[in-house]
């Protein structure tokens, strides 16, 4: 199990301008960089760096990283080679014409286009989870259309699941989960509301390709490892259902499962 803080990841923090001037920022949790340092990513160009398919059993490491973008900073339509999930914590947006905000999630399978992302006046915070590293950072549309592998496009969107305050977290008394996707392929989005010194049981990392959760409130012991808010940890498909166990404040966490099959298969 690969677990990070919010503190750890952001000793890693840095920044790219956009054309117009504005920032982006960037902090790792865990995973190989989603993108050369050096490299203009934010360009809307074709990307001079050359995505590689996995070899038949190799297995690449998850990604995470958080990015913060300034109001008018625009990231522009693109795609990945690989699924990913990515969740909104702070500010508010734009993805396309669909409006964003805590807790929005959207699933992006291989392949698929999607943006631009437009951060509010007050900027835009968000998560991006793959359970196989892409480093060749954004594909950007129509620049790098050519480059889309065959196979079925797929974009899903959850839309701003609440976030307990203190005083609600604190005074719970029963723990349940909430379950906003659940697919067929193993895709599933959850969120486990855990009531202060309680238990949860997270969801089977088998039934996909592994599971990323992300703790939005409170805190949480997992296989010995205290994560307090904004800490990021993945569960490859190989291991054992975890237990989540809240602090004495009470916890929220979201889990996210990957898909079986990749969408371009």
């Amino acid at each position: 199990m690969l677990a990070v803080t919010y503190d750890q990841a952001v000793q890693s923090r840095f920044a790219r301008t956009t054309t117009d001037g504005k920032n982006i920022w960037r902090s790792v949790y865990f995973g190989p960089p989603p993108s050369p340092p050096s490299s203009s990513s934010l360009l809307p160009d074709r990307s001079d760096v050359t995505y590689i398919d996995p070899a038949p059993g190799e297995k690449r490491a998850p990604q995470a990283f958080l990015i913060q973008q300034e109001a008018g900073a625009t990231v522009h339509p693109h795609f990945h080679f690989v699924d990913q999930f990515q969740v909104v914590a702070a500010g508010s947006g734009l993805l396309g014409r669909h409006a964003l905000a805590p807790l929005s999630v959207h699933f992006s399978a291989a392949c698929t286009g999607y943006g631009p992302i437009e951060p509010g006046d007050q900027g835009l915070s968000y998560f991006t989870f793959r359970a196989s590293a892409d480093e060749t950072g954004a594909q950007y549309l129509p620049a790098a259309k050519d480059q889309m592998r065959p196979g079925k496009r797929r974009n899903v969107i959850v839309d701003q699941i609440a976030i307990s305050d203190e005083d609600e977290l604190a005074n719970r008394t029963e723990t349940n989960s909430e379950t906003y996707r659940d697919d067929p392929d193993g895709l599933a989005v959850i969120l486990y509301r855990i009531a202060p010194g309680g238990s949860a049981q997270c969801m089977d990392p088998a039934a996909g390709k592994g599971v990323t959760l992300l703790v939005t409130a409170g805190s949480i012991e997992i296989n010995d490892k205290v994560l307090p808010g904004w800490s990021c940890c993945f569960l490859d498909a190989e291991q054992d259902r975890p237990g989540l166990t809240a602090g004495s404040s009470g916890a929220e966490v979201l889990a996210l499962r990957y898909p079986q099959t990749p969408a371009t298969v």
